[in-house]
């Protein structure tokens, strides 16, 4: 599946705001012995086309690979994954920017304007009763 919008601000001559650039997800499923799995690569263009008028930050492209596993026993489905696999670190094109206090509350503290990153690896399961 393949993503793509365009916005502009024709009054104000500006990109819209929270677009997300090109992207695309590719899934690779396979089924065996009564489960179905899949490995989806995820992956997201860089975001330079941003909104002036609201300070919005670009940010750089990334992939992402996704594992899911779900498998049936009578009325219940069992499913368990883990996103972002790598554990890469990357910024969500339509997450915001951090705007809190900066350097001045801590010594590392995070720096006004940053994107805000996306989640790191994590890992899920998940129970599904049909009655």
């Amino acid at each position: 599946m393949i993503n793509h919008v365009r916005g502009r601000n024709r009054s104000r001559d500006d990109d819209l705001y929270q677009l997300l650039p090109l992207s695309a997800r590719l899934r690779l499923k396979h089924e065996l012995a009564g489960w179905d799995s899949a490995v989806e690569w995820e992956l997201v263009a860089a975001k330079e086309r941003v909104s002036q008028v609201r300070n919005e930050v670009p940010t750089d492209g990334y992939g992402l690979l996704h594992l899911r596993s779900q498998r049936s026993f009578g009325q219940l489905r069992v499913d368990v994954g883990i996103d972002n696999l790598f554990n890469r670190r990357y910024f969500l094109p339509t997450g915001g920017a951090y705007l809190g206090q900066g350097m001045s509350m801590s010594l590392n503290g995070v720096p006004w304007g940053i994107a805000v990153p996306g989640i790191g690896r994590s890992y899920h399961v998940g129970l599904a009763l049909t009655f």
